[in-house]
């Protein structure tokens, strides 16, 4: 008897299905490759003495505390998030688009906590995007721009400005070992596409649709340079606010620096006199360009270790450091969470 072709109905569960069990291999590879990393991270920590023979955690233990500076860390990081949230408020209200302080802030905070989750398959700023959308039906390619221009545009940018800066200020870029040439490299190389890309907004052949229809055209990214591509263009004639945005992120990313030093301090004063506030900016916002590779944790405490093992010889330190700079992010959602409940 021969098999009858599946329904519409049957199709489409199965495609469901197949789905499902893709996304669930996906979370098992993340889970998997951030358990390797950390595996290799504690082990290599835990095995690795200095001549008094004391790993680093033997070390962190009998360290006094500096609470005062892990206090101050926790308000840097709170700060630096509220800064984010005004950023993106006048990004909005830029637009058009209603929105008022309390709802940006209450939006904020919730794509944060959703953004420490991302195992749960969708991103804090999708989050922002889709509700916002659902305030301003008629608006939802704005709504959806003001997030990219928020995140990836004007976010991910001054980043790239501001390693390059910090690398050069801290003579990091003429250090000698590979791996500092490395991110030197990287670091140069973003910027320069990301210059590029943003200045050639404003030529008259980029604003008639033409370099947009040549990045769509590219496989893999097309639609996501075309998606860039259109939400600078709505944001083209309002450089004003674009460039109080990128003000602002610069106080962002200085803000996380600055955290990440008072951590240094406050858990490993005595052992990091010689590593300057500059040289913690300047690894954080490095560490942090893995914030592109999507995976919940891991390669941000992967190169953190290895810079600070670079710049101070010490395994480890750079780890527990950036292992507590991830813990007080948890605790600036939390008291974002108490706020979004709060505020409701």
């Amino acid at each position: 008897m021969p098999t009858l072709p599946p329904t519409p109905l049957q199709g489409a569960k199965i495609g469901v299905q197949c789905l499902s069990m893709k996304r669930s291999f996906q979370v098992f590879l993340q889970i998997v490759l951030i358990a390797g990393i950390f595996g290799f991270l504690f082990w290599n920590a835990a095995t690795t003495v200095n001549p008094d023979g004391k790993n680093i955690f033997t070390i962190l233990y009998e360290q006094p505390k500096r609470w005062h500076f892990l206090a101050a860390a926790f308000l840097a990081q709170l700060f630096a998030v509220c800064l984010t949230i005004v950023r993106w408020y006048w990004l909005v209200r830029t637009l058009g688009l209603e929105c008022s302080y309390r709802e940006a802030f209450r939006l904020g905070f919730l794509g944060l906590m959703v953004t420490l989750a991302p195992l749960g398959g969708i991103g804090g700023d999708a989050v922002r995007a889709v509700l916002l959308a659902q305030k301003n039906p008629r608006h939802k390619s704005q709504a959806v721009a003001s997030v990219i221009m928020d995140r990836i545009l004007i976010g991910l940018f001054v980043m790239f400005l501001c390693c390059t800066f910090f690398i050069f200020l801290t003579g990091f870029a003429q250090r000698p070992e590979i791996v500092a040439k490395t991110y030197t490299h990287i670091v140069i190389v973003l910027t320069a596409v990301s210059l590029l890309g943003i200045a050639g907004t404003f030529l008259p052949f980029f604003v008639r649709g033409h370099f947009e229809r040549l990045l769509e055209k590219i496989p893999l990214c097309g639609k996501l340079f075309g998606k860039l591509t259109q939400s600078l263009l709505l944001y083209r004639n309002h450089k004003r606010c674009l460039l109080w945005s990128c003000l602002i992120t610069v106080f962002v990313h200085l803000s996380l620096g600055i955290s990440f030093y008072w951590i240094a301090l406050g858990l490993f004063s005595p052992m990091v006199p010689g590593l300057s506030a500059a040289n913690h900016i300047m690894l954080h916002n490095v560490a942090n360009l893995t914030s592109m590779i999507p995976l919940a944790a891991g390669p941000y405490e992967w190169v953190s270790d290895q810079l600070y093992h670079m710049l101070t010889q010490s395994v480890g330190m750079g780890l527990i450091v950036a292992l507590t700079y991830r813990l007080l992010m948890i605790c600036v959602t939390i008291a974002g969470m108490v706020y979004y409940y709060v505020s409701g």
